[in-house]
């Protein structure tokens, strides 16, 4: 009741400032805002029919409808993508996803050639900021680039927590995002963890395949009390993406991913209440956009990604600014890579030359409802799983999907797209390809703005915690048949998703038959085999995961962050030479790979050549000189070669680099032990334990330790609940070393 309460204060509050400031609106215009802050305001996988201004249920959006209801709604907006990373690459920087080249989730890095929304108000002197939900925009992915602050802190990991500290709710990012605001400094500091159990403990090396989040521009946490400079905002909220687990009383009110929808919305409509308070929206303006929708099973797919029907491409989108702009609805074709240039336009400001997208705001003071076409494209499962590539435009009311069986639909008389008409359209087909050809021969002549990236295992498993079975297979030239078609295809990713969700849910082996039908079925889906390795993995079946993996490089499948995970699971099993030779193949190939450099490191160590384990902890800090991985692994080797003041000095550095990375607080603790600082040792175990509860070599270490100490009533709760949830085989040993001395 006390939760139910506090959500009507908010909703009262924010009722009140927008009939209060949405009276006596004037026509929309450019320049409407000149001088204003600005906060954007992105909801992942929102679909428009779950907002009740745009056709959806009148009690699940209030804030948003208000909104509207007070500012501009814009009816029918396109994303460019139905993912979340291209789609706000293409938000922020204006151009399309073969443009700024983010053609999926996890594998591209966006570039410094193209200037952004970020770039172009910091420039004009906005401090900006932005607050994100979940790894996915992570800032290793670029699109931190021109904040001032980029706060992709997504809490701690905990056992039972199959999210794996990737993502955060709305609540989580509002309230930094609102304190940055009002008073120009950050909330107390939350967890980046970096959740994956070292495979040691104190007194072996922990494996190293993630680096340390980049943040531009950052320095001191904190910038002192806010002034009069103008700001920009980006505020991400995670929320309505599965897994579907909105907090009371929304979950109990509603269906599943209805009740992510209303308890997100309750949020915005808090963090706009406080604004208002702090006096913070009288010259704000506030765009809301969603990055792409859900299908929740329409067209059979279960999520997003996959396919590009209007279920996942067509977003909310809204501009509100007070009476400074009109009360307005428009029912002309806009795409998402409007966004930028239409903020601009609001404010005052001219967009770079750079932008593809153009503002709205002429178009709508002129009631010009014509338009470009908008050009979309879903290239996950070509990239991840070498199904054909999906691309396609929306023009007025005709949408083409262009793939191996064509699609054509008449949108207005048809929205829900059930009757393809390409068969029989005739020269209406041939336009609408025509216009294709020429958006596609355009992006060609403009290059491509990102740099490739590699996942590492643990970005690999955040990723999956987050409903993304990443992989970076490389489709090489091919002819795609009917049979590579994802309408062909979509069963067997469903099945595996089913499979996986099964897995996370406690399932073990019977997970995984499922996951062998579909390798057997289907031969070349790359991702298949990065599941069903995890699966063996985790349930102490290394030769498993080690015999799934080689069969991917027997069919030449070229995924080289399967082979890195490979290399780690030899390491793992003890094969070190070959685990040495795969991963030098990986170096050799891709010599910028920062995570490949890593895990030979980690072998080199292991096998007792410390100068080649060092000199590979060093080339990753060339490629990436804030990674606090590579230092932990620096620090490691100083111990195995017995340099244990060199050890803490790197250690140190690790943990200053990133003070939230619980595998550095494990290692500094035992290299403390060794040198009998009992006190930095317990504590740095302590901090290493609240960062990742699953972390059982900490737990093993720190219970043993106060033990050996004759602190055996501090150490009990430690032992026991090491005993309770340590994974077994994997420390049947420890366990039952555990349990002799608690019998004692």
């Amino acid at each position: 009741m006390k939760k139910w309460m506090a959500a009507g204060v908010v909703l009262l509050l924010t009722s009140g400032w927008l009939l209060w400031h949405g009276a006596a609106s004037l026509a929309i215009r450019s320049a409407a805002c000149a001088g204003c802050n600005v906060l954007l305001i992105t909801i992942d996988t929102l679909r428009s029919d779950r907002v009740g201004a745009f056709g959806g249920p009148a009690d699940l959006t209030p804030t948003l409808d208000r909104l509207a209801a007070a500012g501009l709604r814009l009816t029918h907006a396109y994303s460019a993508a139905p993912l979340t990373l291209p789609s706000h690459a293409s938000m922020l920087t204006g151009v399309s996803p073969p443009v700024h080249g983010v053609r999926a989730n996890g594998l591209f890095r966006l570039g410094a050639r193209l200037p952004t929304l970020a770039t172009v108000l910091k420039a004009a002197g906005y401090r900006t900021g932005a607050f994100v939900g979940a790894f996915v925009l992570d800032a290793r992915f670029g699109l931190n680039r021109g904040f001032d602050i980029y706060d992709d802190r997504y809490g701690e990991k905990h056992a039972g927590d199959d999210t794996d500290g990737a993502e955060r709710r709305a609540e989580d990012v509002i309230k930094p995002a609102t304190r940055w605001i009002v008073d120009g400094t950050e909330s107390s500091p939350a967890a980046t963890p970096r959740p994956r159990e070292s495979d040691t403990k104190a007194s072996a090396a922990t494996e190293g395949y993630d680096r340390a989040p980049r943040r531009e521009g950052v320095g001191e946490r904190g910038w002192g009390p806010a002034t009069d400079k103008k700001w920009f905002a980006w505020v991400h909220l995670y929320d309505p993406h599965e897994p579907y687990r909105a907090p009371e009383p929304y979950a109990s009110q509603h269906a599943a991913y209805d009740a992510e929808v209303a308890y997100t919305d309750a949020m915005i409509g808090r963090m706009l209440a406080e604004l208002d308070a702090a006096h913070q929206l009288d010259r704000t303006l506030v765009v809301v956009a969603a990055d792409h929708g859900e299908s929740l099973g329409d067209h059979g797919e279960r999520s997003h990604g996959v396919f590009a029907y209007d279920v996942t491409l067509r977003v909310p989108w809204i501009v509100w600014a007070g009476s400074r702009i009109g009360r307005q609805s428009w029912d002309g074709l806009v795409r998402l890579i409007d966004l930028a240039p239409t903020t601009l336009d609001l404010v005052g400001m001219a967009a770079p030359h750079e932008f593809e997208g153009r503002s709205v705001i002429g178009a709508i003071a002129a009631g010009d409802t014509a338009s470009p076409p908008a050009y979309f494209e879903a290239m996950d499962a070509n990239l991840t799983r070498n199904w054909a590539p999906l691309g396609g435009v929306v023009s007025g009311h005709e949408k083409l999907i262009d793939l191996p069986i064509p699609e054509l639909y008449d949108l207005k008389a048809d929205p829900h797209e059930t009757a393809n008409l390409f068969a029989r359209a005739g020269d209406r087909a041939r336009t609408l390809q025509s216009l294709l050809r020429t958006a596609t021969t355009g992006f060609a002549g403009r290059g491509s703005a990102s740099e490739k990236t590699t996942l590492s295992a643990d970005a690999r498993q955040r990723l999956q915690a987050l409903g993304y079975v990443a992989s970076s297979a490389e489709p090489g030239p091919r002819v795609y048949t009917d049979a590579d078609d994802p309408k062909m295809l979509i069963g067997p990713a469903n099945e595996l998703n089913r499979a996986l969700a099964d897995f996370k849910r406690g399932a073990g082996n019977a997970a995984i038959a499922p996951v062998v039908a579909i390798i057997q079925a289907h031969p070349g889906f790359t991702t298949a085999y990065g599941v069903l390795a995890s699966m063996q993995h985790d349930l102490g079946d290394l030769d498993g995961a080690i015999a799934t993996l080689e069969q991917v490089v027997r069919r030449g499948i070229a995924d080289q962050s399967v082979m890195v995970v490979l290399g780690g699971y030899l390491q793992e099993s003890g094969a070190l030479p070959q685990a040495a030779a795969l991963l030098e193949a990986v170096v050799a190939s891709h010599p910028d790979y920062a995570d490949a450099y890593n895990s030979l490191g980690v072998v080199y160590s292991r096998m007792g050549r410390h100068d080649r384990a060092r000199a590979a902890f060093r080339k990753v800090l060339e490629l990436d000189p804030t990674s606090a991985t590579a230092y932990e692994n620096l620090g490691v080797d100083d111990m195995q070669a017995g340099d244990l003041p060199a050890a803490i000095t790197d250690l140190t550095r690790a943990l200053e680099l990133d003070p939230r990375l619980a595998r550095a607080h494990n290692a500094l603790a035992a290299a403390h032990l060794r040198q009998r600082h009992e006190a930095e040792a317990i504590a740095h175990w302590q901090l290493a334990l609240q960062l990742d509860s699953t972390l059982y070599d900490a737990l093993y270490n720190l219970g043993v330790s106060l033990w050996d100490a004759s602190r055996r009533e501090e150490a009990r709760p430690y032992l026991e609940r090491f005993v309770r949830e340590a994974p077994s085989p994997r420390y049947a040993a420890d366990i039952a070393r555990i349990r002799r001395m608690l019998n004692r």
